[in-house]
């Protein structure tokens, strides 16, 4: 491998921009867009033309030397999503195919549906009042947010993700309970392959940088939370306010920005029925600027979900 490619991009430069960048000058996007989006989540302007004008001169030197063009900054497995040239078709999206559903005990719109990457927005999943009654049950027992360090796989408090939470056990009670079940009915990943659900209060200037929610299976940090239920293929981010002003959900690749509004979610899919993940799902909560958001983020496993020990 051309040792260039063994060093990070840009020593402070999150792996998950990395990813991103690798993918998208992969996919033929142009160097003024990718820089565009970066400095509108945050970057200044000029280091963001530097990293990526450095990205795609490593990626074009991996193609000269025979490499795959991911090499250094793609986790092994990821490599065919990251250049563009997926081994496989996208799989279908796991929502029925209509405007309308019947999901459980409730009827839910699917406002718009994306393929490759699989992306959709459901309305109505959850009522104002059952809603109103999470927050409630959440305030009570909220804790500052962490994220999981990718080299440990420890939980740490991080300035990428400011936030506090609330965890909730399946079925912990009766609003829980419906929300799981209707998850379920939508996408047919049966309730036990859940994580617990997590509630997420952002006070103003809260908010969550780029990442990705997958474990890459390269990092050391992953392996024992591969072992609890596999790799996560799918999350569902529920709107449980409206926001004033800021606190959108961001895909930087796609070019997508979903607004919170009560009731309504966010879907999005990451991992095939083959194991193989996708990078595009690159993902951010844009910072709070007036009022507060809450969430409810559920998170989908291939198996089962064991919690560790």
């Amino acid at each position: 491998m051309n040792d260039a490619l063994s060093a990070p991009v840009v020593a402070p430069l999150p792996a998950e921009w990395q990813d991103w960048l690798v993918a998208d000058i992969a996919r033929g996007c142009a160097d003024a867009d990718l820089a565009s989006v970066m400095a509108d989540n945050g970057f200044d302007a000029a280091q963001a033309r530097v990293i990526v004008a450095t990205v795609r001169a490593m990626v074009e030197r991996a193609r000269t030397a025979g490499d795959a063009p991911g090499a250094a900054v793609v986790a092994p497995g990821d490599e065919a999503v990251a250049t563009g040239s997926r081994r496989l078709p996208c799989d279908p999206i796991r929502l029925p195919p209509a405007p309308r559903v019947r999901a459980h005990d409730r009827e839910v719109s699917i406002g718009f549906a994306l393929h490759d990457p699989n992306v959709a927005l459901l309305d109505d999943l959850l009522s104002p009042e059952e809603c109103r009654r999470l927050v409630e049950l959440a305030t009570g027992r909220l804790q500052r947010s962490q994220v999981v360090d990718r080299a440990s796989g420890e939980a740490q408090s991080s300035g990428l993700r400011t936030s506090e939470g609330a965890h909730f056990a399946l079925g912990e009670n009766p609003v829980v309970d419906c929300l799981e079940r209707r998850i379920a009915a939508l996408t047919g990943v049966p309730i036990d392959h859940g994580e617990p659900l997590q509630v997420l209060h952002y006070l103003p200037g809260g908010e969550y940088r780029p990442h990705h929610d997958y474990f890459p299976a390269a990092e050391p940090g992953s392996a024992a939370h591969l072992r609890c239920g596999g790799q996560r293929i799918a999350t569902v981010v529920v709107y449980l306010a409206d926001v004033e002003e800021g606190g959108e959900t961001l895909f930087p690749s796609l070019r997508l920005s979903i607004r919170p509004r009560v009731g309504s979610a966010a879907y999005f899919e990451y991992c095939d029925r083959h194991g193989e993940v996708d990078p595009r799902c690159l993902h951010a909560g844009a910072p709070v600027r007036r009022g507060e958001k809450w969430i409810a983020t559920k998170w989908l496993r291939q198996s089962p979900y064991r919690p560790p020990n």
